[in-house]
Parts: structure tokens; sequence; C-alpha cells
């Protein structure tokens, strides 16, 4: 026998010691020069055989994650892929590191349809002793059977390395830990000790050997023989046997044992490829023994000189090179007869691996300090070379050279992990970009935010004529500065063939004079009698939204109709619509603002996993943003709305007010390609999204033949049938509806405008009518929808007829970043007239205008139509009917809400109203608010030290009180409510507030606490009752609140006690001390005599009464 030698010494990967864990497999490739090693951290890498260095030629990772590391126990090859195994997973992959196929061994089924493999945990893999064959034979144990209990999960699996499938199992009869191929058996190793001999085509097993009565260590076969080395029981101990059992498979009997001399005892053992009676058998010690089990005395003793301990061995098929993997991560490579340079991994000739383009080094240039630069010559060219760009065509936002990087988010860096230098991280999902988007043109977008003004640094670059395009904005205390340049500006009418966006069009932006938000004149942009929504809030691109379900009159009754019932949830987003709603239709032109509903949209966990919150990004796409929330918003209103009713246990007559009119339900039918078998299922949908042919737009295609073919669309998907069991099996899915009668009430659709290709479908083509009717006939045949659009003619006799009622599109100007505006359809008497809402910029809009998407700058994004026939108006009739019955709930002012856990008696210093105390018309009632800081105030600071209010600070509700204004408990307060506040709080305003630290949270506060939402459904009530506040300062109150009170319900003292003639408005404190000789806002004094506590701040309910007391003074 030839003398071993160490050659090469090397780290996997090339990784830190550790890092990547122990070696646990190698696997010379019989294809090419590659050795391959796995890892237990599931990499795989394979290095070429140049001495010393065995470089790396490929290197990924196979199995598991960097946190959930799964060891990669066995590697094997063949012509097409490398195939690696770990606990759970087959993995087959290219040479080159990309995967051809994977499978988990626990979510594969059978072809009996049954799961065949729950809880095997993997040990073992080999090849197929026929030649001809392309399987690989897997197995290993469950939990159970480690503890001797056999299930009907411990198998031995056969898969066909073409297909990446299971093909056969058998029972294992035993826990399998090895598997080995012999000429003609598949040998499996027992924990018992035993060796299994089966036959490859059946997997039935014909012979079985007691080879070691503590259990197996490893196993090899190789012809005829089968060498195995495992454990003996001493004293109830196991003890690695020192010999190396041999059993001759022709005869199936064993052999002579041969001895190893080696202290420690056998770990690993390996056959020579060339003469099978040469073995290799190694130590954990970091020691091995080359013998032969003719010669014995030919033994020879060799040693690593490594502190860490062998964990695989492998022979090439050369039989020239023998490689050890070790416990810290580095595999040694030793050969015979001192070879050096490289050595033959394979007897025979080998393709030439694929190895990178050697780059050629650069010329020689002699070069001194006085050598001229002109005597260094330079090519002629013919084209610009790189150092000249044709700056035009470089600048892209994606180019790098003119795009300053972004800097990373802190989620990401939070979650790095660095490996070789290289950090990855995985992306979050409020950074996960959207296929197939339409992204803006305009590069000027990203030099302004979300609410339109200008980032820092970019102003410099628009101090030119384009920086000055925004004109002031007029605020109610300067009037006439800039009247006449708005004017202008607003009079920009709409010309259908030219590519300008009109001005009215543009992104609205509210200005805050020093006298803050109150000053700016909403006016002068709403000369209608519908109400806009303000856009200082974030995610307010959801004001779209709302004014088209606002406006839409089915969608509107069913949120009026949820928010009698009596829901306590904080979350529900349909109860914030319905207030909204009320508003809406209370304030006849007023501005409102959308405050609470975005609150609690901002509070969903799953609105902030779908990315619905565009936190003033300024590269999203809108369009698709509220078409995403359109799915969102409706899927839960409607999930709330049913949930509700259940617990309320409504009687099924009033169980269909809880029903959502945008609901379709239809029937969704899936038929298998192999066996026919054909599954229906009922599906409740809320919103179609519009699907578009390929190719280029196609003249007959108009906007109700797309909706026909999207709602009942037709889908081919491969997957597994639930008959015949066959995987991958083409399955046609369909959807079909019952009748024209349940066509929903509301349609809405996504437009689904992805790019140019789909906007060309809108674009009007010659003497064409134009992509969107103003009405559409609907009408199902045999499960199918047939749709038309109408202008001018009529609806069939057996038809639903839809009106289009709203429409949002994306706006994008020149100069402007993108925003969302409403389209809405006769909301007043008018079915013909039709109104725009852009934010707080409403005006009036012709029809032709609406329905006309010839230039750019306008993207449709969602479209609501609702149902006008004869059928729906006596189905909303019915509705309107059985509403009757729903009652106001009056326990909200009868009934102690609490939800502090330790509240003290002391701190309650309201009585709640009987039922004889409720209030009726005209009651009148005393109400004071305070309010905590959620959020400072930005201020812009200029160099001439002014200053400019650029937000200002967000409030929120922390405390109401109100008090009973008239009758014998005049003065006495009957509400006095705490408010449970869930956001961060960065100012309590204890100076002004009285509110201090603790007094908002459950598990501190020791006065009474309430939801927000029930807080504010006892206002609601109030106000819907009638009564009368009085209160000092109520406008902005109720403002922050985000509660419209109708001004003849509203007795301000502010106002009380102004005179025209002086502008200055007189503060409670003074009125009071100058009117009612009383000194107020102290402090609060609590406790009784000798042991009282003094709380900074104002008491509600003492302003609350000193207002009352200016109003019975100025009556």
């Amino acid at each position: 026998m030839a003398e071993w030698t160490q050659q090469a010494h090397v780290l996997a990967d090339h990784a830190l010691p550790g890092v990547l864990g122990a070696v646990s497999a190698l696997h010379f490739d019989p294809l090419s020069e590659l050795l391959w090693v796995g890892s237990a951290s599931g990499q795989v890498t394979s290095h070429t055989n140049a001495l010393p260095a065995l470089s790396r030629c490929t290197s990924y990772a196979a199995h598991g994650t960097p946190r959930q590391p799964h060891e990669v126990r066995t590697i094997l090859s063949d012509d097409k892929s490398i195939l690696s195994l770990s606990d759970t997973c087959v993995r087959a992959t290219q040479r080159s590191g990309l995967a051809r196929w994977s499978i988990d061994i626990e979510c594969v089924r059978a072809t009996d349809r049954r799961e065949h493999a729950r809880g095997l945990r993997l040990q073992s893999m080999c090849p197929s002793p026929l030649s001809s064959s392309s399987d690989i034979f897997v197995g290993g144990m469950t939990a159970m059977a480690q503890n001797g209990q056999l299930t009907d999960s411990d198998v031995v699996l056969t898969i066909n390395t073409n297909s990446g499938s299971v093909v056969r199992q058998a029972p294992a009869e035993a826990p399998l830990t090895h598997m080995r191929k012999s000429g003609r058996y598949l040998c499996t190793g027992t924990a018992q000790g035993t060796i299994q001999l089966r036959d490859p085509r059946t997997l039935a097993m014909e012979h079985k050997l007691s080879a070691h009565h503590g259990g197996l260590i490893d196993m090899q076969a190789e012809g005829h023989l089968l060498y195995s080395i495992g454990w003996t029981l001493r004293q109830g101990r196991r003890v690695a046997e020192p010999f190396i059992k041999a059993y001759d498979l022709r005869t199936m009997q064993p052999l002579v044992p041969i001895p190893m001399t080696a202290p420690g005892g056998p770990a690993l053992l390996a056959v020579h490829p060339k003469k099978s009676s040469i073995l290799a058998v190694a130590t954990p010690q970091s020691q091995f023994q080359v013998l032969d089990t003719q010669y014995a005395g030919l033994s020879q003793f060799y040693s690593l000189t490594s502190n860490a301990y062998v964990t695989s061995m492998a022979f090439s098929p050369s039989a020239e090179a023998l490689a050890f993997g070790e416990s810290d991560g580095s595999v040694r490579l030793w050969t015979s007869g001192g070879l050096t340079g490289a050595v033959r991994f394979n007897s025979y000739p080998t393709a030439p691996l694929p190895m990178p383009d050697p780059v050629s080094p650069p010329p020689v240039v002699e070069w001194r300090s006085d050598t001229p630069l002109s005597c260094i010559g330079m090519p002629h060219y013919k084209e610009h070379l790189l150092s000249s760009p044709d700056y035009e065509t470089l600048w892209s936002d994606a180019s790098p050279l003119f795009t300053v990087p972004m800097p990373l988010d802190k989620s990401v860096l939070e979650q790095a992990v660095c490996v070789q230098g290289l950090a990855y991280a995985p992306l979050p999902r409020h950074l996960c970009g959207t296929r197939n988007q339409l992204a803006a043109a305009d590069q000027v977008l990203t030099r302004f935010d979300r609410a339109g003004r200008l980032k820092p640094g970019a102003a410099m670059r628009l101090r030119s004529g384009r920086g000055t395009r925004r004109i002031r904005v007029p605020f109610r205390s300067e009037q006439d500065d800039g009247t006449e340049a708005l004017e202008a500006q607003t009079d920009d009418a709409w010309n259908p063939t030219g590519p300008k966006m009109p001005a009215y069009y543009a992104q609205m932006t509210i200005q805050y004079s020093k006298f803050g938000v109150e000053d700016f004149d909403f006016a002068y942009y709403n000369k209608t009698a519908y109400s806009g929504l303000e856009t200082n809030i974030g995610a307010a691109y959801a004001n779209s939204l709302l004014q088209a379900l606002h406006y839409a009159r089915p969608f509107r009754a069913f949120a009026k109709r949820h928010i009698m019932l009596t829901c306590t949830a904080d979350d529900c987003l349909l109860c914030e619509a319905g207030f909204l709603f009320r508003m809406l239709e209370d304030a006849q032109g007023t501005n409102c603002q959308a405050s609470n509903f975005l609150r609690v949209l901002a509070r969903s966990p799953q609105a902030a996993t779908l990315g619905l919150l565009d936190q003033g990004a300024l590269d999203v796409p809108y369009a698709h943003l509220v078409q995403r929330l359109h799915h969102y918003l409706l899927d839960q209103v409607s999930q709330r709305a049913l949930r509700t009713g259940a617990l309320l246990a409504l009687p099924p007559i009033e169980l269909v007010l809880c029903a959502n009119p945008s609901a379709w339900s239809m029937m969704v039918h899936s038929q298998c390609g192999t066996c026919g078998h054909t599954a229906t299922r009922q599906q409740l949908s809320h919103v179609v999204d519009l699907l578009y042919p390929s190719g280029p737009a196609r003249w007959q295609h108009d906007l109700a033949a797309l909706l026909s073919l999207s709602i009942c669309r037709e889908a081919l998907a491969k997957m597994t049938c639930r008959q015949c069991g066959t995987a991958f099996s083409p399955h046609k899915t369909w959807r079909t509806l019952v009748s024209t009668d349940a066509l929903p009430a509301m349609l809405c659709v996504n437009a689904g405008v992805l790019g140019a290709e789909q906007l060309a479908y809108w674009v009007p083509r010659g003497t064409s009518r134009g992509f969107v009717p103003p009405r559409l006939a609907m009408q199902v045949d045999r499960g199918h929808v047939r749709a038309a659009g109408l202008r001018d003619e009529p609806c069939p006799a057996q038809a639903a007829l839809y009106m289009l009622r709203a429409m949002i599109v994306q706006v994008q100007g020149a100069y402007d970043a993108p925003h969302l505006c409403t389209y809405v359809r006769g909301p007043g008497a008018d079915p013909d007239e039709w109104v725009l809402f852009n934010d707080f910029l409403v005006r009036r809009v012709e029809e032709a205008e609406v329905l006309h998407f010839g230039a750019s700058w306008k993207i449709p994004a969602v479209l609501v139509w609702e149902r006008v026939d004869c059928a729906a108006q006596a189905h909303a009739a019915q509705l309107e009917d059985r509403a009757q019955s729903l009652c106001p709930d009056t326990t909200l002012l009868t009934r102690d809400w609490n939800m502090a856990a330790h509240r003290n008696p002391e701190h309650v210093r309201h009585r709640l109203l009987t039922e004889d105390e409720l209030p009726q018309p005209g009651t009148l009632v005393a109400i004071d608010a305070e309010f905590v800081s959620l959020a400072n105030e930005e201020l812009e600071i200029f160099s001439d030290g002014t200053r400019s209010l650029l937000q200002p600070s967000h409030l929120a509700l922390a405390r109401v009180s109100v008090l009973r204004g008239e009758g014998p408990a005049e003065g006495e307060p009957f509400i006095d409510d705490h408010i449970h506040t869930t956001e961060p709080v960065v100012d309590y305003l204890t100076q002004f507030s009285g509110i201090q630290p603790g007094d908002l949270a459950p598990a501190t506060t020791q006065v009474t606490l309430v939801p927000h939402k029930i807080a504010y459904k006892k206002l609601r009530w109030l106000v819907d009752r009638g009564c009368r506040f009085i209160g000092h300062g109520l406008a902005k109150d109720f403002r922050i609140i985000n509660l419209y009170v109708p001004p003849s319900q509203v007795i301000d003292t502010v106002q009380l006690y102004h005179s025209p003639a002086h502008p200055r408005k007189l503060s409670l404190r003074f009125l009071s001390w100058f009117l009612l000789k009383q000194d107020i806002q102290k402090g609060l004094k609590i406790g009784t005599e000798g042991n009282e506590a003094v709380h900074e701040g104002h008491d509600s309910i003492e302003d609350a009464a000193a207002a009352l007391q200016l109003y019975r003074r100025y009556a």
C-alpha cells in the first residue's frame, strides 16, 4: 500500500471557524474534478483539485436559514445535479448552484392521497444499485421510533431524480440510520444494529443481518462485500467495538472480523473504490488507519494533528485522495504517493470546469517623474467615450450616477446578519414593491413630500421660475392677498385635446398662518353644498375612496345602519365610516376631516402588512394603493357587520341589514384536467379587478366586455387533484352566478391599469364614444354575466341597470406629486351633475371631462356603479323600512362605562343620567374637553429669524366633561370620561389639560377611562338628539374631536363676548374673573379636608361650569 501524506487544509467556503459549523458530508464528484462539502449550517460548497488551496468553485445555501440551520447529512451526484439531504428536505441543484427541485418530506403526498411522512426525520440516502435507474432512496426515523414505537410515517421512500417526486414507499420496520447500495441490494442500517437487505425494485426486505447489539455507527458496501462498525454493550453502557465486521452478500455469511488497533474505537468507514479489500477507518480523535483485509499485518496508522474531531470521510473515485471533514468547519486532503500541483479525483478525464475569463493585464508603461503625458498614446475612437456620456439619455431614477442613494430602513439594519463581510436581511413587508406598476415619469416628484411641500434642499433647486409656481393661499385674516392669481388658476378650463392638466387638479395643500389652521379659508375652494376632506393627516389618500363610498347610497345607508347597532369594537372601520358619512351629510359644504377613520386604519396591523399606510412616501403609485385599500376596506367592513349581527343575535329579518351591498355571492368551479372531477364552492367577493387581454389594445373591447370577462374569468393552474391524487394536474377554474337578482346593489371595480398597454384601452380612438359608458346593463345568462354599455339606449327588460356613481383617478401635473381625485355623479337633485372632489377643493365639472382619458396625467383607479333598476329600488325601500326598527342606544349615557383597573371612587365626580333625565331636542348641556399632543409642531426658521408653521401639533382627545345645563341638577356633570390612548403621547400638556402621565392607561389610572369610540358615540348621540352645547372655544374642540355640530346647536361664549371692533378674543379665565368674580384654572383639588391633593392644570368640569354661568349671565 502507498504512503499517505497531507497536501491541503482549508476552511469550507473560506469562512471563520465555527461560522458554518462542522463538515457533516463529503462527496467526490465522479463527473468533474470537484470535492463537494456539506456543513451543519446547511451550506454546500465545491472545491477544485488545485493544491494546496483547493480553491472554491461554487457555494450555496441548500437547507435551512441562518437562524434555523439544517445539517447536510448526505451528498450525491449524477449527470444533471447535485443531491443533498437534510432532516426534512431533499434538494437537487445544478453544479452552478441553481436549484432544480426540492422536496419537503412532510408536505409531499403519496398516490393514495395520504400524508406518508408526517414527523419523519431523514437520516441517509443512496443511489439505486440498478444501472439504468434514475431513482434514489431516502429513509430516517420518527421521534416515536427512537423510543421503540414505530408509526406509519417510518417508511423508505423512492424519489425519481428527473421529476423530483416520490414514486414509491415501503414500511421501514425499524428506525433507519444508514443507507448504502451494494451490487444487487439496497442496504439499510437500523438504530438497533441490524442491517436490512432490500430489493431496489419493490423495497421489500429479503434478508436481515444482526450486526451489532448496541447499535450501528457506520457501514459501507462495495460489490458483494458489506462492512460495518458499531456499538456493543458492556455493563449496560455502549462501547465502540474494536472490530470491523464483514459479510459476503452472495452467501449471506459473516467473514472474519477485522481488528482495529487505533485507540478510541472506529467512528467512520470508507472503502477503497478500486480494491474493496482496502479500508480506511477513522477515529473521532483525529487518527485513521488504512488496512487490507487480505493482509492484516500491513496496516498503516496516521494522525491528523488537529484539535478538532473528525466528522466525515470520503475516498476519491481515483483512489488517489482521501478527504476528512472536521468539527471546526475545515477540510483536510490526503494523497497517496506524495502528489503535488493537482491531484486527480477521477481515473478518467472529465469536462473542464467553467471558470471566469482571465483579466488581461494592462500594458506596461515606463513611468518616471519626468515622463510627459503626451508620450502615452490614446486609441482612435468613433463613438463617445464612457468619460463623456450623453447625460440626457443617462438621466433616470435608477441611474447611480445622478441618484443619491436612499438611507437604509432602520428595520433592515436591525435584522441584518453579516457573513464574510456581506450583510443580508429579509425585506420588510412595508418596503416590498408591487409588480407591474405604472411608474411615475416625473422626476421632480422627489422634491415634494406627501403634503406637496418642498423637501429640505429642494427649494434651492427650484428658485427659478418653476420654483415660484405656487401662489399665495388666501387666509381669512388676509383675504385680499393672491385673490386674482388664484381665480385665474381656478378658472383654468379643461381642454380634451391639450396635454396640460387644469390647475384645479393640482394637489391641495393647507397653508398655516400665525393664527393656525383656523385662519385658512377652506370656503374659498368650495362654493358647493358638498363637503371636502382635509389633507394634513397621514394616509390622507383614502379621502378619495371615502368620498366615493359616501355618495354611493347603498353603502352610505349600510354604514349608517351599522352605527345604530351596539358595536363596541374600538377598531371598527365601518363605525368610523358611518360617523364620517353623518358629518359629511350634516356639514353641507363645510370642510371635514377623516382623522378618526384614518387613526383606526393606522392602528390596524393588517393595513400595515398590506402596505396601506403611505407614510409620506413620494414614489407611491396611489392608483394601486387605493385599489388595495378598496379590497381591504370592503372585506373588513363586511366581516365586522356580520360579526356584530351575530353577537347581537339579530333575527333573520334584521340580519339582512348587516349585509354589505357590494358583496357578490358566486360559485367557483374547478375541474381537473386528468380525471375530469369538478369541485364547486361558494365565494363571497366585493371588488372586481378588471382584466385586460394580452397584447395591444383591441378596438372591439370596451369596458362592458372586459367587465364580463373579469367577473366570470377562467384560469388555468397546476395543483394536486383531491379526487385522483395526480400531482401538478392542470385545473380549469371559472365562476358563475345564480341569477340576475343576485347581482349586488353596488358594483365596485378596480381599473387595474398597470402600464401603458392597459391605459391604451381607455384612450378614445377616432370617432369612438369613449371607453367608459355612463350606464351598464347586466344580465346573468346560464351562470355567466353579460354586460353592455348604455348611453342613450333603453335598458333591456330583464337586465339590471347600473349607473356610474363615482370614479377615482390618479392625477399628476408636471411639477406635482401624484395624488387622487374623485368624480361623483349627482349627489344632489340633478342626476346629470358631476362634482370633482380634490380633497378640500370641490367644484362642478362636465360629464365629458369625467369620462375622457386622453392625456397621460390622468389614470383611472376605482369605479363605483350603483344599481338603479326597479328591483334594486324596491329592495332599498325594504331595507329602509326595516331600519326604522333600529333605535339609538340610550345605554351609552345610563351605563357606567369604565376600563380602568383601579378606579378611585373619590375621583368619580359625575352622576349618570337616568331614563327620565335623557335629553330632549333643545336641551342645554355644557361641555369642555382637554387634549394631549401626539406630535409636536413643525416649524421652518429662515435666516432672517422669521418662522413659518409647516405642520401644527397633532392633538388627541384626552378628557371630555358634559354638564347638565338646566333643571334642578343644573351644573352637575353626567359625563366625565378620560380617553384611552394607544398612540405614544409626546406631551401631556399638563399645564393646560391637567392630564398626568398614567391617566390614560387602564393599568395605572385612577379615573374613569373609556375607549375613544364610546366617548365619541356619547357626543354623537347628544348631537343627534338635538342638544345645544355651551362652551368656550367649541370650534377648536369639535374640530379635534372630529365631530360636526350644526351652528344652531352651538353656544360659544367666545363669540358671545366678542366685539367686532376688537379682534382679540377673551379667555375663559379672564371672563370668569371679571364677570363672575371667580378665579378658575388654578389647579384641581381632590381629597378630604386636611388631606387635599392639588393637581396642576385645567379642570374640564370647572371650565364647563364657568362657561354655563357666563351663558346665564349673558342671557
